[in-house]
């Protein structure tokens, strides 16, 4: 009985899910030379497999990758598979493949596994820039990424193609990649950062500051933190009226991050001029981001806030209490008194606040202890 029992378990018991089984290397280039298509891209699902031994035979899945040009499914494989070679493997050849994949003539989706090969590879053929600026413009997020990935290594040899095709769309159309690539490509030259400092704010005077107008200042203010485009930026954030462009300036500052560490003060006066909530809590966000000086914190603000402010808008006013703890030290008597009459899911963040600002536990409303 015990043995039926177990040969009908066994019976039933599901068979274990074996690992592909890699193909030597005389039966995938077999397979990547043969005259049948489906065979063909059978081999180059294959190839992309991890340790499939690819490096062994570039040419064959150079030959392969030629014969799938009308095929995009088979094509953004080939493409794949051709990234996947170690870098010393990227022949001109495997090179020359990959440039036919980044042609605008392409369907996106072979266009970015070639250009994702590329930057694998460390390689940016000169018959490539072009293609990949014209995805650095695309509609398609991932296409305007990855071809900055590509680009970000060579920016600088390929400015002029960058430039061109920046000064040739307009600035309404514009993306943050395009204008990342173009403020990569100048290098360290200072008279280069000038000649796009002056071009890209020139351009963007009839721009939409939605999306065109944020992006370029955000791009510029990478390449001078001290130029117009900062002044630009904070000017657009002080616009409350502008809801959505003041929103996109403070979120672009705040991505900036200490880059933009002037523009404090202009935030945090816009921080003690607010009634609105979500503006605050995102004033604070942005103060934070920055890492604003104490001495621009508007501290009377702050502390009032947190006494008396409703819960969403002290819990983003501790934030910038946290930024300083020993300058701002002296606010935990306050912290600790909106803890007592505070819900539950403030008072972890008012009781977080403490503990940064004393080095103390708040429990039951009284100092615990020393951590």
């Amino acid at each position: 009985m015990s043995v039926m029992a177990d040969t009908t378990s066994s019976a039933r018991a599901p068979a274990p899910v074996s690992g592909i089984a890699l193909w030597p290397v005389d039966v995938l280039e077999r397979h990547l030379l043969s005259e049948d298509a489906i065979v063909r891209t059978v081999a180059l699902g294959m190839s992309v497999q991890q340790g499939a031994p690819i490096a062994r035979c570039v040419d064959a899945l150079v030959t392969c990758a030629q014969l799938s040009q009308s095929d995009t499914l088979a094509s953004q494989l080939a493409a794949t598979a051709l990234g996947s070679l170690p870098p010393p493997s990227a022949t001109q050849a495997v090179q020359g493949c990959l440039v036919t994949f980044t042609a605008q003539t392409r369907d996106m989706p072979v266009r970015i596994a070639a250009a994702h090969a590329l930057f694998r590879l460390g390689c940016l053929p000169a018959a490539a820039q072009d293609p990949l600026c014209s995805m650095l413009l695309d509609a398609d997020g991932t296409a305007r990424k990855v071809a900055l990935l590509a680009f970000s290594p060579f920016a600088q040899s390929a400015a002029g193609a960058i430039a061109r095709h920046v000064a040739a769309t307009d600035p309404a159309r514009w993306t943050v990649e395009a204008l990342h690539a173009l403020v990569e490509s100048a290098g360290d030259d200072k008279a280069s950062h000038g000649k796009i400092e002056a071009f890209v704010m020139r351009s963007l005077a009839g721009a939409p500051l939605v999306p065109a107008g944020i992006a370029g200042y955000a791009s510029l203010a990478r390449l001078n933190p001290r130029g117009a485009a900062v002044d630009a930026l904070v000017q657009v954030a002080g616009d409350a009226t502008n809801h959505e462009a003041s929103n996109a300036a403070l979120d672009a500052l705040g991505q900036l991050g200490e880059t933009a560490r002037l523009a404090a003060n202009s935030i945090a006066q816009m921080l003690a001029a607010t009634e609105d909530p979500a503006r605050e809590e995102l004033l604070c966000r942005t103060l934070v981001r920055l890492r604003a000086p104490a001495k621009d914190v508007p501290m009377a603000r702050v502390l009032q806030r947190v006494q008396t402010a409703p819960d969403r808008s002290t819990a983003a006013n501790c934030m910038l209490l946290c930024l300083h703890p020993k300058e701002f030290a002296q606010a935990a008597a306050i912290v600790q008194q909106r803890w007592l009459a505070a819900g539950e899911a403030l008072q972890k963040a008012l009781a977080q606040t403490y503990k940064t600002l004393t080095g103390m536990e708040l429990t039951g409303g009284t100092v615990a202890g020393k951590v």
